[in-house]
């Protein structure tokens, strides 16, 4: 992506957030808030990703698909602090609470994409905000992929 799509993937986020469903937003301080924030924020998907494979076999190809995003996006994200110089949070771990639940699963994963169109503008770094936005269309994709299994397990009764 070259810087023109950067910025234009970086002017299309607040739209996307104009109207979005979610009255509330988060504004970030800075670089280091919003990616302590996407790291919890993705800990609690993950952690609710393992539940749901553990007790549906069947989903266990699209949470380990999932979860290796997580794995390659957690890489990206040490790069970006390297980068911004931007000190990496103390690990710690992420409780989530109604793990086997699709609705808590969509709603942890709609944070997360949140988090990522709301932090671009505290990047101030073209190749930062390059590397978010990727992130932030994967997530999305894979929000999709909940809302669609939502609805078939809704139809299913």
């Amino acid at each position: 992506m070259d810087r023109r799509q950067a910025l234009r993937a970086a002017f299309s986020v607040p739209l996307l957030a104009a109207f979005a469903p979610r009255a509330e937003g988060k504004d970030y301080a800075d670089a280091a808030e919003l990616l302590q924030a996407i790291d919890g924020l993705e800990a609690g998907v993950a952690t609710r990703l393992r539940a749901i494979a553990q007790a549906m076999p069947a989903a266990r190809a699209f949470a380990e698909s999932c979860l290796s995003d997580h794995d390659r996006h957690r890489q990206g994200r040490q790069r970006l602090r390297r980068r911004l110089r931007v000190a990496a949070p103390p690990p710690g771990g992420s409780e989530a609470t109604s793990p086997l639940s699709l609705d808590a699963l969509r709603n942890a994963q709609e944070a997360l994409v949140y988090a990522h169109a709301e932090g671009l503008p505290v990047l101030g770094d073209a190749v930062a905000v390059d590397a978010l936005a990727r992130d932030m269309v994967r997530l999305s994709r894979q929000l999709t992929v909940i809302d669609l299994w939502i609805e078939s397990e809704a139809a299913a009764g």
